[in-house]
């Protein structure tokens, strides 16, 4: 899209109800080079011009779709302002807007995420900033958009530096990122420190554990949505990170050779996940197969960086990946077959060459007006999820045994 020229892409997120649907965000990752901010919502039946645009003041860092109101999107800004549109609207100006005096962030604005609350019946989402404020906004009818900072970032010392006496650490800690648990009241946030802290929603006084085994800023942290102990980080210091929220160092790293932008499970297996970097490559990685290196490299692009990525919602019925980079292009790709095995795929691939190999075998064709051999239903069907688990499980079994 000409209007997009000069700037970066800034966010990518897949809509949750219509599967061909996805949101883009433009903006700069460069201090020096600030300008105004675009949103576009594309469509894979149309990839060469938007359906809907929409221009910012400030560059658009972070995109969310709410997962059951499928036209409501949640945007950061780099001024540190969040705003909401309503993409059926006509209008070109969101539905709310967050100011100085409604609680607006005074640094960038890196991610944005929808969330339900017990308590809070109104729509509402957490937004993190290199400000140190983790930030809930809670929509009302009568008051509009609200705020409540649900927690500070204090930096922390780290484990190997020695505390000297009068040299306590003031002040707050970067947010880049954050991801909440689809299994507990708890969430991630990666800092420019390179430290990870997990967080309860009900406690916000201090860090639930502090992870450190990053050396430069985290960009992205991704629990796994099949284990709840398990989650994934990468970094600006070339490395993706395995991690069990039980213990304070990563189960794995995997060192990409390049700056790594972004990185995120796969809907539909639960060992394996995608990352991008800056030497414009994108890695695959199946635990399952091969917990070292990647089972796929790719070079996408051959002169920008590739900064973020996103799966489709809809998993193996859709193995689409969007990559985008800092030239304001988003490129789609498919993942072939051997990409995207999960627990099920393989063991019916196993089981259909192990028939093959013993069908030639035999000596000769069956004879002719045999009963045809019918397979048998009366076996015991094995939730597709639970296999996911139990692979996932076994795999975390062998990397704790090596730890």
């Amino acid at each position: 899209y000409e209007g997009a020229a000069g700037k970066h892409v800034t966010a990518v997120k897949w809509n949750h109800k219509f599967s061909d649907l996805f949101a883009v965000g433009f903006g700069s990752f460069d201090f020096l080079k600030q300008s105004s901010g675009l949103i576009c919502i594309y469509s894979l039946k149309n990839p060469s011009h938007p359906e809907r645009h929409w221009s910012t003041m400030s560059g658009a860092m972070s995109l969310d779709w709410h997962k059951d109101h499928a036209s409501l999107l949640t945007v950061g800004l780099y001024d540190g302002s969040v705003c909401v549109y309503d993409t059926r609207s006509p209008e070109t100006k969101p539905l709310f807007l967050s100011n100085a005096t409604t609680g607006k962030h005074t640094d960038p604005v890196w991610e944005v995420s929808w969330q339900m609350e017990d308590m809070v019946n109104d729509l509402s989402f957490f937004s993190v900033s290199s400000d140190g404020r983790i930030t809930f906004w809670s929509i009302s009818k009568s008051s509009g958009l609200e705020f409540t900072d649900r927690m500070r970032l204090p930096l922390t010392q780290s484990m190997s530096e020695t505390e000297v006496p009068g040299t306590s650490l003031f002040g707050l800690a970067g947010g880049c990122c954050f991801d909440f648990s689809p299994f507990a009241a708890h969430f991630l946030v990666g800092t420019e420190e390179g430290k990870i802290h997990k967080c309860s929603k009900a406690h916000n006084a201090e860090y639930l554990e502090t992870y450190e085994g990053h050396t430069m800023a985290v960009y992205t942290v991704r629990w796994s949505t099949f284990n709840g102990a398990v989650f994934l980080s990468c970094s600006a210091d070339w490395t993706v990170k395995l991690w069990d929220h039980v213990h304070k160092a990563p189960l794995a790293s995997f060192d990409l050779g390049s700056q790594v932008g972004d990185v995120a499970w796969t809907p539909w297996s639960s060992t394996t996940f995608a990352a991008c970097t800056s030497d414009g490559k994108v890695c695959i990685y199946d635990l399952h197969e091969n917990m070292v290196e990647a089972i796929c490299e790719q070079k996408i692009v051959r002169k920008a960086k590739l900064v973020k990525l996103d799966f489709n919602p809809r998993g193996g019925d859709c193995p689409v990946i969007l990559v985008g980079d800092d030239r304001a292009c988003v490129m789609s790709l498919k993942l072939s077959p051997n990409l995207r095995w999960t627990a099920v795929s393989k063991a019916a691939a196993i089981a259909k060459a192990k028939a093959e190999a013993e069908a030639e075998n035999n000596a000769g064709a069956p004879r002719r007006g045999a009963p045809k051999q019918v397979a048998d239903d009366g076996a015991e069907k094995v939730d597709p999820r639970k296999q996911e688990e139990e692979k996932l499980e076994k795999i975390l079994s062998i990397m704790l045994a090596k730890f």
